[in-house]
Formats: structure tokens, sequence, C-alpha cells
């Protein structure tokens, strides 16, 4: 089976490793590039909690303090803290809807919250902080960029590929998609493909197009992306046999 990577080159690699190469054909076409920016911030901002949303925003900040206490989203995002040596880490294994329930239950009035993230980021949590009376600074330390870094891989996987499967990790990587498909004038490919998704925000950001099926995962990680991967292929070659 045919599969297309959208992740991060680096990213990306290490999943093709994982996927059992017997059973799938692996094309890497990253759609999203990260690249450090440069930023100011007063290192003696004492802050009552830090928010990472994504490994991009640990790997970015250089004034991480291994006593601040820390609240990540995702096992991997999890797993990179506890590498940096951050003690007080708690971990949400959703997304920031999530985030903010957990959040809500003990933030008070007046606290300092920083989140380290790309200058790309929108205003959902400044608004939520707001309406909590809390000082949020969403701190730019990265950029997203959207752009395709393999498009001749990516067009002949839309052309040459009678069946296929497309992984998308989140929303600004689904507009990216979008934006190489209708550059590329390849929306009537899209009934042959299915696409893999983490969440029903991303999914809908793909409402607009004609895909064969969009599925979602249980849980929003890598490791739920990769057990949807296997059932897709396990019923396919089901209904095959039949």
């Amino acid at each position: 089976m045919d599969i297309l990577l959208t992740r991060p080159e680096l990213d990306s690699k290490k999943l093709a490793n994982i996927l059992n190469n017997k059973k799938f054909d692996v094309k890497i076409s990253p759609l999203i590039e990260i690249s450090s920016v440069d930023y100011e911030y007063e290192s003696t901002r004492q802050n009552d909690l830090i928010i990472f949303t994504s490994k991009n925003g640990i790997n970015n900040f250089q004034y991480l303090k291994k006593d601040d206490k820390v609240i990540v989203i995702g096992d991997g995002t999890n797993e990179l803290a506890k590498k940096k040596g951050i003690k007080n880490i708690k971990n949400i294994n959703g997304n920031s809807e999530d985030l903010k329930l957990v959040i809500r239950k003990f933030v008070k009035k007046g606290m300092k919250i920083l989140h380290p993230t790309s200058i790309n980021s929108n205003d959902d949590l400044k608004i939520f902080f707001k309406d909590l009376n809390c000082e949020y600074l969403a701190l730019g330390c990265y950029d997203s960029k959207m752009c395709n870094t393999n498009p001749e891989v990516f067009e002949k996987f839309f052309n040459s590929c009678k069946d296929g499967l497309i992984t998308i990790f989140s929303r600004r990587t689904a507009l990216s998609l979008k934006n190489e498909i209708f550059k590329m004038n390849l929306s009537k490919r899209c009934k042959y493909k299915s696409i893999l998704v983490l969440s029903s925000s991303i999914k809908k950001e793909l409402d607009d197009l004609d895909f064969k099926e969009v599925l979602e995962t249980n849980e929003p990680n890598q490791e739920s992306m990769i057990k949807l991967v296997e059932s897709v292929d396990y019923n396919r070659g089901k209904n095959e046999e039949g």
C-alpha cells in the first residue's frame, strides 16, 4: 500500500522507520517546514505556568528551566520535556480543547502563563486566558511555513497511485495539503485517496475536498495514527480476500 507522509522531514523519516516496509510503500513529501526565528524574552520573567503544544516549542525556546511548572500536549512533547530534565510536567493527551478543560480547574486570576509557540499561532488561547483574567504571553520562537519541499513525489503520488493513504498531523498541514492540491489541479484525484487525521478539527479543514474517506484516530498522537494505518491495511486485505 502506498502511504504519503507529510510531516517535517525528520519526523516523517522517524515514522517511516516505524512502519512495516513489507506492507507500505512509503513516500515522504513534507508540507510544513519548521525554522527558528529571533525573539525577545525577559529571562527574569517569573511564570506560574509554561505551556508547550508541540515539540517545536521546546526545541526553540532557550530559557526553559528544570524547575519550571510545565503542561504539554502529547506523548512526544512529554518525552522531549523529560529529556530536557524538566521534573514538574503534566501531559494532556488530547488537543487545545482538552488543555482548556484541565487548566480551568486550577488556574487563578493574575497567573502568568507563557506559551512558546509558532509565530503563526492563533488567538484561541489568548482569548481563553483573557477570560480567566490571566497574563498570557504567546512567544513566537519558531516559524511553521506551509511549503511542499518534495513536489515531484507529491504529484506522482496523486497521479500514479491508484489507491493510497495520506497522514495529516495538524490543521496547518491540512491547509498546506489543500493549497498544493488546488495549485497542482489534483482535486479530481482525491477520490482515490484516503486521509488519516488526528482530530475532528483537522478533519473539518478537509471538508471541501472529495476524498475516498477521511478517518480520525482514537487518540491525537502518533501511536494512535500507526494503529489506524495498520487497521486500514488489515481491513482492505480482508476485503480483497473476500
